[in-house]
């Protein structure tokens, strides 16, 4: 068995709770992550893009930086980068045949002995600096036990409400668990009141203070007001990092602006346009409305096919969303905790003027729409990462980091 066969042998359904078990895979490693320099990025929305866009930046100023994300698209390795380069199968063979034991004996989730491993492979290739993008959560999420030096908190909303309490203020509560003694500095976008009071509530306990990002600087050429504000975190946080850490950037409105990060309203294809998008809870989906106001008169007819995890909060925005389009397929992703389709429609806003249909097979579905549309089209895929896999096997090589 590979080592990404035995990493796929473990539910990566089953979410498992606490930080003993990283802690006591951390000690079996050595504690990596006591080795280097890493930052936590913790919120709901826009930490892979925010995490995309620091790593590029330094990356392209000459430094060695590790890059860990979730979920991937495509293949497991996708989610430990150094460089942009995804970790090999020959490090992932090697690390689960030299700990094999201690992980049948401690029993970890996959999300926990993927935290471990980039953390270990981050130290054997010497990274300046590693960026960790928190799973979900913060107080019991294994990101957090890697003691994190800086925290960057990205905008925080509704999100696994069946893991993290169906209250804005419960979610934020649990996010805010990250926040410890072992940080030196501390970042935030804007936040809506209630979280920022739960925020500096946390801070105020370690005697840390948070940093908020309050002047947004327009920075062109990105697709969506939420990107702008991704790319305005990023280097808000790089900007005040740059005495202590003693870095050495330049063009980083060029590097943040060029930053390629798959899934976050990427053009397949254009003439006609297909694009695809992970937007995958209220707050993500109203942003991506937001953009596609901008675009939609360019357009001839415009479709759209959806699937969503399951707890996801979609309902608030979906009439909005569908009076964009013309037709809707409503489909299901089928890899992890998927959304049934007749779910969906039953949250179908009645006045509702698309002609909307169900197609389980989300194959098909993309399919069936590319054969209808005429070149000045536009055909949107939305709501899940677990589309990924579908979407490489139609348009190749597509989801790749250039």
């Amino acid at each position: 068995m590979s080592g990404i066969q035995f990493l796929l042998s473990i539910d990566s359904k089953i979410i498992k709770y606490g930080l003993d078990r990283t802690i006591q895979l951390l000690k079996m490693c050595g504690n990596p992550h006591l080795s280097i320099c890493s930052i936590q990025v913790v919120g709901t929305n826009g930490k892979g893009s925010t995490s995309a866009m620091m790593a590029h930046t330094l990356i392209n100023n000459g430094y060695n930086v590790g890059l860990y994300t979730s979920p991937h698209l495509v293949t497991i390795n996708e989610r430990i980068r150094i460089n942009t380069r995804t970790i090999s199968n020959q490090f992932i063979d090697s690390f689960i045949q030299k700990y094999k034991n201690d992980l049948l004996e401690i029993e970890p989730s996959f999300f926990e002995i993927m935290t471990v491993m980039a953390l270990s492979y981050f130290v054997k290739n010497k990274v300046d600096f590693a960026i960790l993008e928190t799973g979900l959560g913060g107080r019991l999420d294994s990101v957090t036990a890697a003691l994190s030096d800086t925290i960057v908190f990205t905008p925080i909303d509704l999100d696994h409400l069946l893991i993290l309490g169906k209250t804005l203020s419960g979610i934020a509560t649990e996010k805010s668990g990250a926040i410890s003694e072992n940080n030196s500095f501390i970042f935030s976008s804007i936040q809506q009141p209630i979280v920022k009071k739960i925020l500096n509530n946390t801070a105020k306990k370690y005697n840390k203070k948070i940093i908020y990002n309050k002047h947004q600087l327009e920075i062109l050429n990105l697709r969506g007001a939420h990107q702008i504000q991704n790319a305005n975190l990023a280097k808000f946080v790089l900007d005040n990092l740059t005495i202590p850490y003693q870095l050495e950037i330049s063009n980083i409105i060029q590097n943040l602006q060029t930053t390629s990060w798959p899934g976050r309203i990427q053009f397949l294809q254009n003439q006609p346009d297909i694009i695809f998008d992970v937007a995958h809870n209220s707050h993500s989906i109203k942003a991506f409305i937001q953009y596609f106001y901008t675009i939609q008169n360019q357009y001839q007819s415009k479709h759209l096919i959806i699937g969503f995890e399951s707890g996801k909060e979609i309902k608030s925005n979906l009439k909005a969303l569908y009076q964009l389009f013309d037709s809707i397929i409503i489909t299901e992703t089928k890899i992890r905790h998927s959304m049934q389709a007749d779910y969906i429609l039953k949250l179908h806003q009645p006045d509702c003027k698309s002609s909307i249909s169900i197609e389980l097979n989300p194959i098909k579905a993309i399919k069936q729409t590319i054969h209808k549309m005429d070149k000045g089209d536009i055909s949107v895929i939305l709501g899940s990462h677990y589309f990924g896999t579908y979407i490489d096997q139609i348009f190749k090589n597509s989801l790749d980091i250039q």
